[in-house]
C-alpha cells in the first residue's frame, strides 16, 4: 500500500462527515491528518509531536492556503487550536508566550453559497476570535494533504511507515492480518 492508500479513507470519512452535517467529527478528521502525515516522516517533521505538527503545517498548510496573508494564522495557533478541541473540546486557546493575537476559534457551517463566512477576525471584549468555515478548512487540509502525497509519493520510509497507519476493518468479507 502506499501512503495515499493509507491516508484516503481518512479525507472520504471526512468528506462523508462535512457532507451528513457531522462537522465535529470532520474537525477532529482535519486536525489529526497533520499529525498523521508528519508521523511518517518524524527524521524530516521532529520526533516530539509538536514540533513535528507545527513543521508539517508550516510546510504544507500555511502558505498553501493563504494564512500567511492579511489573516494571518501561524503554525503555533493550528497547533494550540488542535491541542485545544481534541484533548478538551474547547475554542479557547492556552498560550504560554506573551505574544496574543487568536485566543479562541469559532467555526461555522456557512448556510449558502451567497452568505460564506471564513477567516474572518471577530474582536470583542478584547478578545480576538478567528472564524471558519468547516467545510472549507477542512477543504485547505484535503489539499495540503494533496501536496505532502504529491511530495512523498514514492517515498519508501514514508511508505513503509505509512503501513502502520491504523484503519478500522470491515469484516463481512473475512478478516486478515
Amino acid at each position: 500500500m502506499t501512503l495515499i492508500d493509507k491516508l484516503q479513507p481518512f479525507l472520504t470519512d471526512m468528506d462523508n462527515c462535512l457532507e451528513n452535517g457531522q462537522y465535529n467529527a470532520a474537525l477532529f478528521i482535519a486536525l489529526a491528518l497533520p499529525d498523521i502525515c508528519s508521523s511518517t516522516d518524524m527524521a524530516h517533521f521532529g520526533y516530539k509531536v509538536g514540533d513535528r505538527y507545527k513543521k508539517w503545517i508550516d510546510e504544507y498548510f500555511i502558505k498553501q492556503n493563504g494564512y500567511d496573508g492579511k489573516i494571518a494564522m501561524t503554525p503555533t495557533d493550528v497547533y494550540l487550536l488542535r491541542c485545544a478541541y481534541m484533548h478538551s473540546g474547547l475554542d479557547k486557546l492556552k498560550r504560554k508566550a506573551a505574544a496574543k493575537v487568536i485566543a479562541k476559534f469559532s467555526f461555522v457551517a456557512s448556510p449558502s453559497t451567497t452568505i460564506f463566512m471564513h477567516r474572518n477576525l471577530i474582536e470583542k471584549n478584547g478578545v480576538t476570535t478567528m472564524q471558519l468555515d468547516i467545510s472549507a478548512y477542512c477543504n485547505e487540509i484535503k489539499n495540503s494533504v494533496a501536496l505532502f502525497v504529491r511530495d512523498y509519493n514514492g517515498d519508501e520510509t514514508v511508505n513503509n511507515a505509512s503501513i502502520n497507519i491504523l484503519h478500522v476493518q470491515n469484516v463481512d468479507q473475512g478478516f486478515i492480518i
